[in-house]
């Protein structure tokens, strides 16, 4: 009971007081850390995105190159099959173009 002799209402506004300023305090900070976590959202999102568009265009670069090389390795089939049209002995150029045509195939 010692500390009902001390309350007295003074001491009892002080404690609300006291009491309500903490808490406002504990609020601002709350507060303080949610707009800064707000601030950096868009930041954070704008990396997030910004990595995923770097996976998907690597991925693009890959598969392109890919489609480049197929390319050549047909083109120089049908530059065979003109050559040999043409002039008729361009067999070995045939069979040089059938070997990459196939080793492209098997590869891919």
């Amino acid at each position: 009971m010692i500390i009902m002799d001390k309350l007295t209402p003074d001491a009892l506004v002080t404690f609300l007081w006291v009491a309500a300023a903490l808490v406002a305090f504990i609020l601002a900070v709350w507060s303080l850390i949610d707009h800064i976590s707000k601030a950096r959202k868009p930041k954070d999102d704008l990396a997030q995105w910004q990595r995923e568009t770097d996976a998907k265009l690597a991925n693009d670069k890959k598969r392109l190159d890919a489609l480049e090389d197929g390319q050549r390795v047909m083109l120089r089939g049908v530059n065979a099959l003109i050559s040999h049209e043409i002039n008729g002995n361009s067999v070995n150029k045939l069979l040089d173009s059938q070997k990459e045509i196939m080793d492209y195939l098997i590869e891919k």
